[in-house]
C-alpha cells in the first residue's frame, strides 16, 4: 500500500497520502468541511473487513457501504470500537474514508482518530480530513489508564492542532472515561469541539448538556442506551455498531421519537439482538451478522478457538432465523 506510512515526518506522510492516490474523490476537500453540519439522525459504525492476509478488504468494505445506502442513514462512523480502530493505519483510514465518500457522497463521514499520543493522533486527523472526512471522533488515548487532567490537557492539545469539527468519543470500557465536568469545561474552552459520542451506557453526560441548555451535539454511542435516551429527550442522534447490519430496525426506532408501541417493539427487538451478541467480543457478532445479511465478508483479528467457532455458529444460525421472522 503506502510505504511512507512508516517511515519519514509526519508532513511528508501526509503529503505522500494526498499526492501519491490516484483518482482522489476529494481533492479539495479542505475547502469542502462544512463547520455549520449539524450531526443528527443515525449513523452506522462501520465494520472494518480484513483480506485473509489481514489487509484492508476494499471490495468487501464498498460492498458494506453500498448495502447500507439504500437504507437512508445520515451517514457512516469509520475507524470506531465497531471498526477496530487498534488495528487500522493512517493508509486504512485514508482508503476507508475515501472509499466511503466515493460510493455514499451525500453521506455524512466520522472517522474515529484514536491513538496512543497527541502526535499520531493528529497526524490521523489530517489523513482523515485530507480523505473527506466531516468531522473526527476522537477516543481518549488509549492502553493506559489517564486521570481527568491528563484527558482535558490531551483533548485541548488535540481541539488546537486539528481543523476537523471534533466529536468527543467516550468509551469507558476499553479506554479512560470522560466525566460530565471535563466535557462541559472542554465544550466551554474549544468551539471546535462540537458534541460527544458517548458509547458509555450512561446518560450523564447527555442529561448534563440538555440541563445546560448547550448546542453541542448528543449522539448516543451504546445502542442499549438509545432507547431510554429517545424516552428522555436527552439525544440528537445515534451512532451505532448494531446499524451496521440493521439498519431498518435503528433508523425506524429512532424515527418513533421514544413513544408508542412501535417504539416498544422495535426497542425490545433491539434487546433482543444485543442480547444474542453478548458472548462474542466487541465487534464480532456484528461481523457474523452482517455476513448472514451479506453486507461483508467475516474476518477476525485472529483464528478463533473451537469454543468461539461454536459460539459464531449458533449467532449465525440464530439471527438467520430471527431476521427472516421479525424484519424481512
Amino acid at each position: 500500500m503506502y510505504s511512507c506510512i512508516y517511515y519519514g515526518s509526519e508532513s511528508a506522510v501526509i503529503d505522500d497520502l494526498y499526492w501519491l492516490r490516484s483518482g482522489s474523490a476529494c481533492p479539495d476537500v479542505l475547502c469542502k468541511v462544512n463547520p455549520l453540519i449539524s450531526f443528527r439522525g443515525v449513523y452506522a459504525a462501520l465494520l472494518s473487513p480484513r483480506a485473509s492476509d489481514g489487509e484492508l478488504d476494499t471490495t468487501s468494505f464498498r460492498q458494506q457501504d453500498v448495502e447500507l445506502s439504500r437504507f437512508g442513514l445520515r451517514g457512516y462512523a469509520i475507524n470506531g470500537a465497531t471498526g477496530e480502530f487498534t488495528i487500522v493505519s493512517d493508509a486504512d483510514v485514508d482508503e476507508l474514508v475515501r472509499v466511503a465518500r466515493q460510493e455514499t457522497p451525500e453521506a455524512e463521514i466520522l472517522c474515529g482518530i484514536g491513538a496512543g499520543d497527541l502526535r499520531l493522533t493528529v497526524r490521523r486527523a489530517r489523513v482523515a480530513q485530507l480523505a473527506g472526512a466531516h468531522a473526527a471522533l476522537l477516543p481518549m488515548p488509549n492502553f493506559f489508564p489517564y486521570r481527568e487532567d491528563d484527558l482535558a490537557a490531551y483533548i485541548s492539545a488535540v481541539a488546537s492542532s486539528v481543523e476537523l469539527p471534533i466529536l468527543l468519543y467516550n468509551l469507558p470500557q476499553f479506554t479512560s472515561g470522560l466525566d460530565v465536568d471535563t466535557v462541559l469545561s472542554l465544550f466551554a474552552k474549544h468551539s471546535n469541539i462540537v458534541g460527544i459520542k458517548d458509547s458509555s451506557g450512561s446518560l450523564d453526560i447527555v442529561r448534563a448538556i440538555t440541563a445546560a441548555g448547550l448546542t453541542n451535539a448528543r449522539l448516543i454511542g451504546n445502542d442499549s442506551a438509545l432507547s431510554p435516551a429517545l424516552t428522555e429527550g436527552v439525544c440528537d442522534g445515534v451512532v451505532s455498531g448494531v446499524a451496521c447490519t440493521l439498519p431498518e430496525l435503528l433508523s425506524s426506532l429512532f424515527a418513533t421519537g421514544g413513544h408508542g408501541s412501535a417504539f416498544e417493539t422495535k426497542s425490545c427487538l433491539l434487546n433482543e439482538f444485543i442480547d444474542h451478541l453478548g458472548p462474542l467480543p466487541t465487534p464480532w457478532g456484528l461481523k457474523v451478522t452482517s455476513a448472514v445479511r451479506h453486507f461483508t465478508d467475516e474476518s477476525y483479528p485472529f483464528p478463533l478457538s473451537r469454543k468461539r467457532e461454536v459460539e459464531v455458529a449458533e449467532l449465525r444460525e440464530w439471527f438467520s432465523t430471527w431476521y427472516r421472522q421479525n424484519l424481512s
